[in-house]
């Protein structure tokens, strides 16, 4: 049953996270980097804060107690993840939540799911579950190559791309795509190896599904840095900081979106400790393709697939059929490895 409630929990932490940056496309006078400001403060400050305060007893103690080196490793491992956080802000806003989910999130779930699996628990690749979690990989794959594949030719046929401006500018989009899904993993990295940080919450009193959120203050504090970095940089080189004043009413719209995404890492994380031994493995893999059919239904109802080909849906909806084959998969290891 603890299983079944991670999954739950999963589920419900992917639609969040699929969904979050929908109320970007609400904005009307804000620019994007108005919108990131609020939405980075919020989601990767003061969220992470309540919830680390409200529900880990003694969290100062917590800290000074773990070595200097368990801090650090976060930090950093938040750092690089806040590159690809930035990257998907910006790609969402060139080239749609569909594309960008697909390839983002399932290289972010390719790597994200791997890595925890090879590095601690790599005695599980010569087994059933370990083999069968390797194919179930290659069929996500599969599954993001079609969806991007769809994305991409919706592209060429609607206007976005001579939006972007020329066809060098919307490689380079694409790119940072790419590069954003593989640095994304970091944050499923930073919480598979945050044990010291986690272990001294528990110690402290609190529950296995809260003392994750320990780990999340200090590995967002450098994601924090690098977003608000760059938006400091647009806003003064855009002069749009009078934007803010200009229609208040918009803050709503980041605040929403930040408090969405956080709450969806919290629940996430919980999960995983529900899942059992391939938490941090497997329960990525499943958050991340449900992140992926979220943003796709997302995209649809936002207008993104609007007079789209037939042909070109039907490619998108076999890359979702082959996301949810590798869901499933994923989902047989898991039970299978306990």
């Amino acid at each position: 049953m603890a299983i079944l409630g991670g999954y739950a929990l999963t589920f419900l932490a992917g639609v969040m996270a699929g969904t979050n940056l929908v109320p970007l496309k609400w904005i009307r006078v804000w620019r994007w980097e108005n919108f990131w400001l609020i939405y980075s403060i919020i989601s990767l400050l003061v969220v992470p804060l309540c919830l680390a305060f409200l529900f880990v007893p003694h969290l100062a103690m917590v800290y000074a107690s773990v070595p200097f080196s368990a801090m650090v490793r976060p930090f950093l491992y938040g750092a690089l993840w806040g590159i690809a956080q930035l990257g998907a802000g910006i790609c969402v806003d060139k080239i749609g939540l569909a594309l960008t989910g697909s390839i983002l999130n399932g290289l972010c779930a390719s790597l994200g799911t791997l890595t925890p699996l090879i590095f601690l628990h790599a005695e599980l690749l010569s087994k059933p579950s370990g083999q069968l979690l390797l194919a179930a990989t290659a069929v996500m794959m599969l599954g993001v190559s079609l969806c991007g594949c769809a994305g991409y030719q919706r592209e060429k046929t609607q206007s976005t791309a001579a939006a972007i401006g020329s066809t060098k500018t919307y490689v380079l989009v694409m790119v940072l795509a790419v590069v954003s899904g593989f640095l994304a993993a970091m944050l499923n990295i930073t919480l598979a190896f945050g044990g010291d940080i986690i272990q001294m919450a528990g110690a402290q009193g609190a529950p296995a599904t809260w003392a994750v959120f320990s780990v999340w203050p200090i590995a967002l504090l450098g994601g924090l840095l690098v977003n608000l970095g760059y938006s400091f940089y647009l806003l003064s080189r855009n002069r749009t900081w009078g934007k803010f004043a200009e229609k208040p009413r918009e803050i709503g719209s980041p605040i929403l979106g930040g408090l969405i995404w956080m709450m969806a890492i919290a629940i996430y994380s919980s999960g995983t400790v529900l899942l059992g031994i391939l938490g941090t493995s497997v329960g990525w893999a499943f958050f991340q393709m449900t992140a992926i059919l979220s943003v796709n239904v997302a995209g649809l109802m936002t207008g993104e697939w609007k007079a789209t080909a037939r042909r070109i849906l039907k490619l998108n909806l076999a890359g979702v059929l082959a996301l949810l084959v590798a869901t499933i998969m994923m989902a047989t290891a898991n039970y299978s490895a306990h």
